[in-house]
């Protein structure tokens, strides 16, 4: 079976979208045909959108901007869209996965009625997803074996959609918080916040918003 994997995330170095997906790759059985492509600022080739749908799955994963899906993700779904009703030869299902600043995994449900939407449009199987919160924090995990650190929740989502991308099933979608009380997650997200102030120059003050004062 051959499987697309697309990474939405504008970063162009390394990211949560990415490194979720690694996890993914690694959880999806050796025996499949398993093409990653990675979008970045600038949009697939017509030939590229080809290959995508020449499978018979699609994992999409990119990281929630104000509460719904990037702009350069939505214009390639867009596009996709197109492709998938002039060319598309096999039933497809999609698979989508979600990471959010917010600590509140449930904060990407818009995103995902826009996935859905777009794969009824599509006339494509939606397949289910997993929404993480506190998505920032990946990064830092990344020496940490999943299954064991403050993620290992997500990595028993991401071994119940591969099973399920190997079987072409659809599931709910998860919504995940990492295993951490929330005000320990802002504690490390304002400690992390100064280092990179720090590091470009910058004091504690500079950092924190003075309310705005009618003159």
């Amino acid at each position: 079976m051959k499987i697309s994997i697309i990474n939405g995330s504008q970063k162009s170095g390394q990211s949560n979208s990415g490194l979720i997906l690694e996890w993914l790759n690694k959880l999806i059985k050796n025996d499949h045909e398993i093409k990653n492509y990675k979008l970045k600022m600038k949009l697939f080739t017509e030939d590229i959108y080809s290959e995508i749908i020449s499978g018979e799955v699609i994992v999409l994963a990119f990281p929630l901007y104000r509460n719904s899906i990037p702009a350069n993700t939505l214009q390639m779904l867009i596009e996709l869209e197109k492709i998938l009703k002039e060319k598309r030869t096999k039933d497809i299902i999609v698979y989508t996965i979600i990471n959010l600043g917010f600590y509140e995994a449930k904060q990407a449900h818009i995103a995902f009625e826009n996935i859905k939407h777009w794969c009824e449009r599509s006339e494509v199987k939606f397949g289910g997803g997993i929404g993480q919160g506190a998505g920032e924090m990946l990064g830092a995990m990344r020496k940490i074996p999943l299954n064991i650190g403050l993620y290992n929740n997500l990595w028993r989502a991401l071994k119940l959609m591969s099973d399920k991308i190997v079987l072409k099933e659809s599931f709910d979608v998860i919504y995940l918080s990492p295993y951490c009380p929330k005000f320990l997650w802002r504690l490390m997200g304002h400690i992390t916040w100064n280092m990179r102030a720090k590091k470009n120059g910058l004091k504690k003050k500079d950092i924190i918003s003075t309310p705005f004062k009618n003159k």
